[in-house]
């Protein structure tokens, strides 16, 4: 399994402004090297089930994720459903501070294909832990840039 993860805290925000920026597929994908688009293709009771468009190591891959939310806008959690990986997990943890909203987000990976899916977790894991703080950052930047969302 590879992992990333990225903590930043966004001045002059809210969580409602920073939960509509995660989910807004026009925002997300500013600070998100690997995703292309999220496309909602169904409601749940607690989230969605969604198709996210993206690159895996510079290589397009799409898999259907589902999406689930807190009702007080601190948590999403998105879990694999279909695709070529063996498992996909990753969230937002947001966190009202001072004069912000403090951000945790994490990806975590595991390949499928035996043997070559852990070959590649090796030669690859420093791709995901590096990529996941950069989206953090970046969000924080366009947050503080002034740019909003508008959620789902």
């Amino acid at each position: 399994m590879i992992r990333g993860e990225g903590t930043e805290v966004i001045h002059g925000v809210t969580i409602d402004e920073v939960y509509d920026f995660v989910l807004d597929p026009a925002q997300y994908t500013k600070a998100d090297t690997k995703i292309i688009w999220v496309t909602k293709l169904a409601d749940t009771d607690d989230g969605m089930i969604a198709l996210e468009e993206g690159r895996f190591f510079g290589l397009r891959g799409d898999v259907v994720t589902r999406y689930r939310w807190s009702q007080d806008k601190t948590r999403i959690e998105v879990t694999l459903v279909h695709g070529l990986l063996r498992s996909l997990r990753a969230g937002f943890d947001l966190e009202a501070v001072a004069d912000g909203v403090r951000i945790r987000h994490f990806e975590e990976i595991e390949m499928a294909f035996g043997p070559l899916g852990r070959a590649i977790e090796l030669a690859f894991g420093w791709w995901l832990s590096n990529s996941v703080p950069q989206e953090v950052r970046e969000i924080k930047r366009l947050m503080e840039a002034g740019e909003r969302g508008k959620g789902l």
